[in-house]
C-alpha cells in the first residue's frame, strides 16, 4: 500500500477558488502524481467558514477557507485530513462543526479531534491514524477533559496509544502539529519525544506546523519526519496593516511529499518527492530541496548541547529579523485588551506544554 503524506494545506488567499479560478491548472502536475497513491493524507490548516462565523479567542492572525475549496481536496485525491492543528478553531465552535460537516458530506475522512482514531484495513494491513496538536503551537480548541476538541499532544496519552496499537500489530502513523515556525531545526524536546516513542514500537512521525522543511531520520523500523513544510500556504494578513504579518519566503515555498510503502503492517520503503510553491504552478522535482533535507537531517545527528546552541542561533536570527519589521505604530496598534489576552493565553499554553511534554523528558 502506497501512502502520500502532505504538509500544511491552507486554502485561502491565492489558494482559494473564490479568488483564483485557475487553481486546478496550478495543481495539475501534483494532482496527477497524487492520484497514483492508495491513500493521500494532508494537514488541513484552514477551517471552512461562512460569512457569519466570527474569529474566536486571542490570536495574532486568523485564517479560514470558503467551503467551495473542498473541491480542491477531491481534485488532489486527498481523502483523509488531520484536524489537530492551531488554526482549525480560528472561527470558533460553529466553524469547527461546519468544517466537519463539509468533510463528511464530501466523503473525506478526518482525525486528530475528539479522541478519534482512523483505522484502514486491507487484506495485508491495518493502518492506524492518530493526530495530536502540541501546546507549543499556541492552539485554540483543545478540550481533553470532555473529549470534544482538538487532541492535545501529551506524553502519557501518546505513549499509551502507541503501546496499545503496537501490541495489536497495527501500523501507526502519528500526525503531529508541533514546533517553532520558520525554523528548519525542530525543538529538541520533540526530537527526544519522537525517538523515545520509537523504542516502544515502529511508527511514522508525520510532522507539520513550522511551515518549512525539517530533517528526516530512520530509527530501527520507525520513520520520523519532523516537518514537511507547506503544501500550499499564502501570505497572512491582519486588519492592523496593509503589509502581510507573515510573508512567504523561499524557505516557506519548499516542501515535500513523503511517500511510504506499507506491507503486512511494516514500513518497507519511503521516498521524498520535492515540491515547490511556484508562481504559476506547484512544481515537482527540485533536487536542491533534497540536498537541503539532507543537511537538516545531518544536523539531527549533532550532540545535544551543540545542536541546541546552533538551533538557538538560527532561531535568534529569525526573531531579530521579525523585530526589525516593528515600528512605533506597530506597538501602538497592539495596546489593547486583545493583546493582553493573547499574552495570557500564550502563558497558559506554555504552562500546559511543561505539564504535558517537557516534564516527562530527560
Amino acid at each position: 500500500m502506497k501512502i502520500a503524506l502532505l504538509g500544511d494545506i491552507a486554502f485561502f488567499g491565492r489558494f482559494s477558488l473564490e479568488s483564483n479560478k485557475h487553481l486546478h491548472q496550478y495543481f495539475e502536475e501534483v494532482a496527477k502524481k497524487l492520484r497514483s497513491y492508495d491513500l493521500v493524507i494532508g494537514n488541513l490548516e484552514t477551517p471552512f467558514a461562512q460569512p457569519h462565523h466570527k474569529s474566536f479567542g486571542y490570536k495574532s492572525a486568523y485564517i479560514k477557507s470558503s467551503p467551495v475549496n473542498v473541491e480542491l481536496l477531491k481534485y488532489l485525491n486527498i481523502s483523509v485530513v488531520n484536524l489537530a492543528n492551531n488554526h482549525i478553531y480560528d472561527y470558533g465552535p460553529d466553524s469547527y462543526q461546519f468544517t466537519k460537516r463539509i468533510l463528511e458530506d464530501n466523503g473525506i475522512k478526518y482525525f486528530g479531534i475528539e479522541k478519534q482514531e482512523l483505522l484502514f484495513e486491507t487484506d495485508d494491513n491495518t493502518i492506524s491514524l492518530n493526530g495530536y496538536c502540541c501546546y507549543s503551537t499556541n492552539p485554540l480548541g483543545i478540550d481533553s477533559q470532555n473529549k470534544k476538541g482538538i487532541n492535545a499532544l501529551s506524553v502519557p496519552n501518546i505513549t499509551e496509544k502507541l503501546t496499545h496499537n503496537s501490541a495489536k500489530g497495527y501500523f501507526n502513523i502519528f500526525s503531529v502539529h508541533c514546533g517553532q515556525e520558520h525554523v528548519n531545526y525542530p525543538n529538541y524536546d520533540h526530537i527526544e519525544l519522537a525517538r523515545d516513542l520509537a523504542k516502544i514500537g515502529p511508527y511514522v512521525f508525520y510532522g507539520h506546523h513550522p511551515h518549512v522543511l525539517q530533517g528526516i531520520e530512520k530509527i530501527d523500523e520507525s520513520l520520523i519526519a519532523y516537518s514537511l513544510g507547506n503544501f500550499c500556504f499564502d501570505d497572512v494578513y491582519t486588519s492592523k496593516s496593509k503589509e502581510p504579518l507573515i510573508k512567504q519566503s523561499q524557505n516557506n515555498k519548499e516542501s515535500a511529499i513523503l511517500e511510504i510503502t506499507v506491507e503486512k503492517n511494516k514500513l518497507v520503503e519511503h521516498d521524498i518527492i520535492p515540491i515547490t510553491i511556484g508562481t504559476s504552478s506547484l512544481q515537482i522535482g527540485d533536487k536542491q530541496i533534497l540536498n537541503k533535507i539532507d543537511q537538516y537531517s545531518e544536523m539531527l545527528k549533532t550532540e545535544k548541547e551543540l545542536y541546541i546552541h546552533n538551533r538557538n542561533s538560527l532561531l535568534g536570527r529569525y526573531l531579530a529579523s521579525r523585530k526589525k519589521l516593528r515600528n512605533l505604530n506597530w506597538y501602538i496598534q497592539r495596546l489593547n485588551h486583545r493583546s493582553a489576552g493573547l499574552i495570557l493565553f500564550a502563558r497558559r499554553n506554555a504552562k500546559e506544554y511543561r505539564k504535558n511534554i517537557s516534564r516527562y523528558l530527560k
